[in-house]
């Protein structure tokens, strides 16, 4: 597949995602539903009707039978199959380039006839004759099918994060990022599950599914957004929610796959001696100022050597002894700080950064004391988290320069 057809193929995938969250979105009541991948893309259940709906983003400027005919075969094949219920609403909701969203083409029977005619092996064939669908048939089929010209891929997703903004009464960046991200994930959460009840979601369901708060950018969210802009997001997010203020207590955990990750133009050592300058550099960092905790989950001879760089550039750091025996009592304490002359600034303080393993971390999580701030740059979960605290997950970081611009913009 080439490269242009790839991005076609996830765009399409993309776009029936966004069209599944505005359909539940706009279900009359709670209990309305949507199944994902039903019997067609989006199967749409109220209380007074059930409608199908295939989803298609076309790169065709105009529409054209060639390109509809598939899928409205298969619609009306379902149509005359004897099981299904006689009430059935179908709509084929595609996009072309250059027709007006919201238009619906009118499509008689000459005109679907035109549609199922196709040639083969330069013979020209009618679906409906293959099939021995009569004209009677045609019609009824007709008076429970629509087609409707689909918006335009980025316009519907602004339509999607409007939509959840007016809902949450949030921000946009809030819509954007938190609700948009969970509904996306929700919705391809219910794609690939095995059977339709397994699929199927209620709007009150998905609503309570959306309104998570835990900060969590999924993998999909990600191949959505541009790296730069993934990274500009976070930023944004932790700007808004004054995270990294310096006078709030913070614990950043660094994963493995950061840390072993190419670091030559921000190697670690490099890496916490910028940060301890940006946020506790003495004679700079005002009184309130706490020093970070970085946490790094790492094997232990990349720890030491860590700490014997910190020692030999008379850097002093609490690890609560960790190597020797761990006491969450020592590395609960506040650092002692001397204050400049005018009492505004710190002068000196018995150690300027926390540095521990994750391990530790993990083991000993219930005696340490809650930080203001839990930030997690590892893919690996973590499970067991402090009892309070504002809390984010970040996993799709490279290396630690992308790390850096979001701690130090």
């Amino acid at each position: 597949m080439t490269t242009r057809a790839a991005d076609a193929t996830i765009k399409g995938y993309y776009y029936q995602f966004d069209t599944s969250i505005l359909k539940l979105l706009e279900l009359p009541t709670s209990s309305d539903s949507v199944i994902i991948e039903g019997i067609e893309d989006i199967d749409i259940n109220t209380a007074t009707e059930t409608t199908t709906v295939q989803c298609k983003y076309l790169s065709k400027p105009r529409f054209i039978n060639s390109v509809v005919r598939d899928p409205i075969a298969l619609m009306l094949d379902h149509f005359v199959n004897p099981a299904t219920p006689s009430d059935l609403k179908y709509v084929l909701y595609a996009h072309f380039e250059s027709e007006t969203p919201g238009n619906e083409p009118i499509i008689d029977l000459t005109k679907l006839k035109e549609i199922l005619t196709y040639t083969e092996n330069k013979v020209e064939k009618h679906f409906e004759i293959e099939k021995n669908i009569s004209d009677a048939k045609l019609n009824a089929f007709l008076s429970q099918f629509k087609l409707t010209f689909g918006t335009e891929f980025y316009t519907q997703q602004k339509q999607v994060i409007d939509k959840l903004k007016s809902k949450f009464t949030c921000s946009e960046f809030e819509a954007d990022t938190h609700f948009y991200n969970n509904a996306l994930r929700i919705v391809i959460d219910k794609a690939i599950k095995t059977t339709t009840s397994q699929r199927e979601i209620t709007k009150a369901e998905f609503i309570s599914g959306i309104d998570c708060r835990k900060q969590l950018f999924n993998e999909w969210f990600i191949k959505l957004r541009s790296k730069k802009d993934y990274l500009k997001l976070i930023a944004q997010n932790l700007k808004s929610t004054r995270a990294l203020d310096p006078p709030r207590t913070k614990v950043i955990v660094i994963g493995k796959n950061i840390i072993a990750a190419d670091n030559l133009e921000l190697p670690l050592k490099s890496f916490l001696e910028i940060l301890i300058n940006k946020y506790y550099k003495l004679n700079s960092s005002l009184r309130n100022a706490k020093p970070l905790t970085i946490v790094l989950e790492c094997d232990s001879q990349t720890l030491l050597d860590l700490k014997k760089h910190l020692i030999d550039k008379e850097i002093i750091f609490n690890d609560g002894f960790e190597e020797i025996k761990f006491s969450s009592n020592i590395f609960n304490q506040e650092p002692i700080i001397n204050k400049t002359n005018n009492g505004a600034k710190i002068l000196k303080s018995s150690y300027l950064i926390k540095v521990i393993s994750k391990e530790t971390l993990m083991k000993n999580i219930s005696s340490i004391t809650s930080p203001s701030v839990l930030i997690n740059f590892s893919k690996n979960d973590i499970s067991n988290r402090f009892s309070s605290g504002q809390f984010f997950d970040f996993q799709y970081c490279e290396n630690l320069k992308d790390v850096f611009k979001l701690l130090a913009p």
